[in-house]
Formats: C-alpha cells, structure tokens, sequence
C-alpha cells in the first residue's frame, strides 16, 4: 500500500479522539493531514470521517478503523510515530486490496 490514498479505499470511517494540543496526539493529528487528502477523498468518497476532541491532556488519543469488510481496528496512539500508525492500518487494507486483484 503505497499511500493513505490508496488505503483509504478500503475503509468505510475513520473516528479519531484526541486533545489537539497534547504532545501524544502529534501521530494522529499527522494521520488525519494524511487522509483527508483530495487523493484520499476521490479514492473513496463515501469514506466518513470523524473527529473528537476533549481537553483532557492525560488521555491517550485513540484512532478507530473500520474496514468496508467490516473489520475494525482501535489504535492508541500516544507512543506511535506517524508511519507506524499507517502501517498497522495498511496491513489489513492490503489484504483487502489483494483479495479485490485476485478476484478480478
């Protein structure tokens, strides 16, 4: 999976919860900037997005992922770098995206 555009074809929402000025939420707020692209959006437009914020700065912040095979995927983020956050999300996005190649 070469980008979060190409990922994010194979995701039906993405819920983000997080304090936007705690230093943990950096990765999300990264991961966010990365898929609400105009690439992104026109891989999938009916991919929902949604935000949280809360003022609780000892909270770690918590990305949701759901599949468009149903799957769901619940990452704390607090201690992940920004490209570990895309890894774990692209692994079972490139299933899903190989499954669809061998089925064409």
């Amino acid at each position: 999976m070469s980008s979060a555009a190409s990922m994010s074809k194979f995701l039906t929402q993405v819920k983000v919860t997080m304090a936007p000025f705690a230093p943990a939420s950096k990765s999300s707020k990264i991961f966010l900037s990365r898929i609400i692209t105009n690439d992104a959006i026109a891989a999938n437009p009916t991919l929902k997005i949604v935000t949280e914020s809360h003022a609780d700065l000892n909270k770690p912040p918590v990305i949701n992922v759901t599949y468009k095979d149903g799957k769901t995927l619940q990452l704390q983020t607090g201690d992940m770098k920004v490209n570990d956050v895309l890894r774990q999300v692209g692994k079972h996005a490139r299933k899903l995206q190989e499954k669809e190649e061998a089925s064409a």
